[in-house]
């Protein structure tokens, strides 16, 4: 039993999961390319302010400058900008501050990485992140040593606040959640119209699939609910698949209809007369006719069981041609000695002509074409009446052999025409015959590399043509 509510939670379940993992990819790596972007902002301006320091105050035109004269104007000169978000503090050579960013002298301590890498004269000024455990604040700095005479008398520190960078950040990252969210929810809502998408035709082919359990095989799938891609062509198939096994289930009950009636009949004349001969007193006009009508029936038999059996061989695709040189002209006169004397009984003309000279040699099985061109005379002879004729006419040309098999026998109805070469079929029941003749003599043909066609009037007469390749084989 298929469990479509699983299939719809698993499609659900693995979309939502595969939503979330991109999601989450895609906000992790945005939200650390915004914290990059804002800090590297922040960081560059920094630096900028190390290269001005170094630019302007330890070059060699200002190496006699004091330390109290550099200091005095880069202090004056921050004080002048406008940008006021970054602090600016003085440190001496011992690490002591001794005038912060407002001014004030002070004697603080300041133990930090970017002040000790600026008084060790570092060549590798980078700004450094921190917290200030007293207030909690985020803040960046960067020092630049003060030079005089090449010689390192104390450093300039510049710091910023990162706190309102951060709140930018997480406001940010707020909108990525909530969106994140809406693109989940979205994502649900599109998970369950694919699911949808999926287990409505899956629904319909199960319920498809039940009909043609219980033997329903003209049960047909709902188009609107089938769509266009890998499902609708399997419910093609499915219907495809339906088609065939009606065919096939007609076929066994035609092929079950017309073997028990072809063999009742030559069952019942056997068993009949067999009684008959073993009666005391039995005339020999009696006993000959007897024998000879056993002997008919059991022909028939013989033929009925062959015409199955190939019909099995070529259903299964067993068949086999055994390809030879074929000598057309000594295999039409040889059936038409072979039936004359069947044409005799019921005073029927039976003719051939060549149409070509010189018809040559072809490939072929000379069996199997033999066993065609009886089965197509024997048919027209059956449905051909008292002093009527069939006639077989051979033309060739250098690729193929036509060969037509013609009477003014009763013909076919024009409605049955197309059905003539299905297996089973008999247009008239009454006459002897399992329907099975002109299907395998058909797939005979084709074996061949040819084609067979038909032409009928009722009451007016048939015109049977099949041709054939002259080469099977390429020389």
């Amino acid at each position: 039993m298929l469990h479509f509510e699983g299939l719809r939670k698993k499609i659900i379940k693995n979309y939502f999961v595969i939503i979330i993992i991109v999601v989450a990819l895609f906000e992790g790596l945005f939200m650390s390319y915004v914290q990059n972007y804002y800090y590297n902002s922040v960081r560059q301006t920094l630096e900028s302010r190390v290269e001005y320091i170094n630019g302007s105050y330890n070059t060699v035109s200002m190496e006699s400058v004091s330390f109290e004269d550099k200091v005095n104007s880069i202090y004056e000169k921050q004080m002048n900008d406008k940008n006021t978000k970054y602090g600016i503090s003085i440190i001496d050579n011992d690490k002591n501050m001794i005038l912060d960013q407002y001014g004030f002298k002070t004697c603080k301590k300041m133990n930090f990485v970017d002040v000790n890498r600026a008084l060790e004269n570092g060549k590798n000024l980078t700004p450094y992140t921190y917290k200030i455990s007293s207030t909690d604040e985020h803040v960046m700095s960067i020092s630049v040593p003060i030079k005089v005479n090449n010689i390192v008398e104390g450093a300039v520190r510049y710091t910023v606040s990162l706190d309102a960078v951060d709140r930018e950040i997480i406001k940010l990252m707020a909108w990525l959640v909530v969106m994140g969210v809406i693109i989940l929810i979205i994502a649900i809502a599109i998970s369950l119209k694919f699911a949808e998408s999926l287990i409505t035709p899956l629904t319909e082919l199960k319920k498809f699939a039940n009909e043609l359990s219980c033997g329903n095989y003209n049960v047909k799938i709902e188009s609107n609910k089938i769509v266009d891609d890998e499902i609708g062509e399997l419910a093609e198939t499915f219907e495809k698949m339906a088609i065939e096994i009606d065919k096939n289930e007609k076929l066994k009950n035609e092929f079950i209809s017309s073997v028990s009636h072809e063999l009742r009949t030559p069952l019942t004349s056997i068993k009949g007369w067999s009684e008959t001969l073993g009666y005391e007193g039995i005339s020999k006009d009696e006993l000959d006719m007897g024998l000879g009508i056993i002997q008919d029936e059991t022909e028939r038999l013989i033929n009925l069981v062959e015409e199955l059996l190939d019909f099995s061989r070529l259903s299964s695709q067993r068949i086999k041609l055994v390809i030879n040189s074929v000598d057309i002209e000594n295999l039409v006169i040889g059936v038409v000695n072979q039936l004359k004397v069947k044409a005799a009984e019921k005073n029927i003309r039976l003719l051939f002509e060549f149409e070509s000279d010189n018809i040559k040699n072809i490939q072929g099985d000379k069996n199997r074409l033999r066993q065609v061109l009886i089965n197509l005379v024997q048919n027209s002879l059956k449905f051909t009446d008292f002093e009527g004729f069939v006639k077989i006419t051979v033309s060739q040309d250098s690729e193929m052999t036509v060969i037509s098999v013609t009477d003014n026998g009763s013909g076919i109805d024009s409605e049955n025409l197309e059905r003539v070469f299905d297996k089973f079929f008999q247009e008239d029941y009454n006459k002897a015959g399992s329907g099975l003749g002109l299907a395998i003599s058909n797939e005979i043909v084709k074996l061949h590399g040819g084609s067979m066609s038909i032409e009928s009037k009722k009451n007016v007469g048939t015109s049977i043509t099949f041709t054939l390749k002259n080469k099977l084989t390429k020389s």
